[in-house]
């Protein structure tokens, strides 16, 4: 008798695990996910939203001015370039606006406002030790050319489901 009530408990702890593991592996989670190219090391991974904001700056290098880069993340998690913001005029700068843009002087700065400019992903994104490129999301500020100096990076967005999502974020954490 005893044997059948322990076989029935671990019957029902088996299927409630199961049935955790089918539900936690339906429901998608999305990353925003930074890596170096070459040796695939994870640089940011962060769990996102639509209308999530990121910014890349970078120094242009023809101008050696800084260049602001502002992106949104739509209802689809595609990547929407919403803004550029500059210092200076010059070869291979912005120099004007198309559709329903915008440009202006604001802030000590040109911008071009009211983009939405769809980014096909993944970016490849190379980085320069000397181009002070740096990765800004919500509070986060990444100085990407100290941390990896010269080389490539991938950003991207990843589709997971919850299950593997805290499955890695408990083995990375």
């Amino acid at each position: 008798m005893k044997n059948k009530k322990n076989v029935l408990i671990v019957t029902v702890i088996l299927l409630i695990i199961i049935v955790l593991i089918l539900i936690l592996s339906s429901i998608s989670v999305y990353t925003l996910e930074l890596k170096t190219f070459d040796e695939d090391e994870q640089i940011f991974r962060q769990k996102v939203y639509p209308g999530d904001k990121f910014t890349i700056k970078y120094t242009h290098s023809v101008a050696h001015t800084p260049v602001w880069e502002m992106f949104l993340l739509d209802d689809n998690f595609q990547i929407i370039l919403t803004e550029t913001d500059f210092l200076d005029h010059g070869a291979g700068l912005p120099y004007t606006c198309f559709d329903e843009e915008v440009f202006i002087e604001e802030d000590n700065r040109f911008k071009i406002k009211n983009m939405h400019r769809i980014i096909l992903t993944p970016i490849y994104y190379r980085i320069g030790a000397v181009r002070e490129n740096v990765f800004y999301f919500k509070d986060e500020e990444i100085n990407l050319s100290s941390l990896v100096g010269d080389k490539l990076l991938i950003l991207e967005i990843n589709r997971n489901n919850l299950f593997n999502y805290l499955r890695r974020k408990l083995v990375n954490d």
